[in-house]
């Protein structure tokens, strides 16, 4: 089947803008040309010896972001073929980073929800391990060409994107009132009236690059005088916050926290359960983001994770994803099966794309990241 290739993100997004678990395995293995001739239309199946390997191993462990992605894809990949399946949470991607830094075979067959800047030192640390293309077929039918040929792993060597994100905030708009919403300054420079009732991510790259956006500067700076300001900024604000956390969750629901650093599509997220939560897009701009999932070295069931993937890309199973998150799909056949309901929700002011960053590379590298670690070290003392 001929692969098709959009301009992701930019059309994408556009096209969005226009629109205003883990359970017991089977009792019996799967065969392989049942499952051939079960697949939806659209679906590409895995190699014959992809699949028999993943139905021996029998398990897939994940390592992921908690409350976050469905239950139902878990469910229903582990019903379909019988392979059990474990999941680990972690509360920031501080903690993975250093988790594999203390140990880079850590026995994990995918961690997911990594953005590039947090998936990439696994990367250099040589804790991915290598995907294999011709497992994953229903992945490279969907995935745009310029997300597979993208600067930090040309070819999609070592991870698979499977969504895009915005870095923003959240506030509660029964208690915030400030008429510089959305502005990044609310969250930076928040009212007296807000003290003690803000919270910033514990993750080193948005913090900092949100603080480097609001002052007009690129998100993935490594102009040291840029990166200084920013750090002024934040140790500033710094005695004014609730505490540093990345998942804020049930202290925005408790109405402790007020203004919250989270993800765009996480504020949708919380919105459909509490209202009064909103999620603001910066009029600064941010960073046009993408999540990765890595297939760690130290994997006990590489081809059950070739199998995930492949069945993440089947156009009904991420649609499921996409909409369960309230993130922008990277799968090029999603939108037609989103309602449209999503679509204006998550849809982009016009000409907003022109405000965001793409990932840079001088960010997790060189100098650009030696400031950020020390500048992380120096927020968080």
């Amino acid at each position: 089947m001929k692969r098709k290739i959009l301009l992701i993100p930019l059309a994408l997004l556009l096209a969005i803008s226009l629109v205003a678990t883990g359970c017991a395995p089977a009792p019996e293995k799967v065969a392989y040309e049942g499952y051939v001739a079960s697949l939806p239309e659209g679906c590409e199946p895995v190699p014959p010896e992809c699949f028999e390997q993943a139905i021996e191993e029998g398990e897939l462990y994940i390592y992921e972001w908690a409350e976050w992605w469905p239950d139902d894809i878990f469910d229903g990949f582990s019903e379909e073929f019988g392979i059990e399946v474990s999941r680990d949470y972690f509360a920031s991607t501080e903690e993975v980073k250093t988790k594999f830094a203390l140990y880079p075979e850590t026995p994990y067959d995918l961690v997911t929800g990594l953005g590039i800047s947090d998936a990439y030192p696994l990367q250099e640390a040589g804790a991915a391990g290598q995907i294999n293309p011709d497992w994953i077929p229903n992945v490279l039918e969907y995935m745009p060409e310029e997300l597979i040929e993208m600067e930090h792993d040309p070819g999609m060597q070592y991870s698979v994107p499977t969504d895009m994100y915005f870095t923003s905030y959240v506030y509660n708009k029964e208690l915030v009132d400030d008429p510089r919403i959305p502005s990044w300054s609310v969250l930076f420079e928040p009212a007296e009236e807000f003290y003690g009732k803000v919270t910033l991510w514990d993750e080193i790259h948005e913090v900092i690059g949100a603080a480097l956006k609001y002052l007009g500067y690129d998100y993935y700076s490594d102009n040291e005088a840029e990166l200084m300001e920013a750090r002024d900024l934040l140790l500033e604000v710094k005695p004014h916050l609730l505490v540093f956390d990345s998942w804020p969750r049930g202290l925005l629901l408790g109405d402790e926290a007020w203004i919250s650093g989270l993800w765009y599509g996480d504020g949708w997220f919380l919105n459909d359960e509490y209202e009064a939560i909103v999620p603001a897009l910066p009029t600064e701009g941010t960073n046009l983001g993408i999540d990765l999932a890595i297939h760690p070295i130290g994997s006990a069931n590489p081809a059950a994770a070739h199998l995930f993937l492949n069945y993440l890309f089947r156009p009904e199973v991420n649609a499921l994803h996409i909409e369960s998150i309230w993130y922008p799909p990277v799968h090029t056949a999603v939108l037609e099966l989103l309602p449209e309901e999503f679509l204006k929700v998550i849809a982009l002011p016009e000409g907003y794309l022109a405000k965001c960053d793409p990932f840079d590379p001088r960010a997790v590298t060189g100098r650009g990241l030696e400031l950020r670690i020390e500048i992380f070290e120096e927020l968080k003392r």
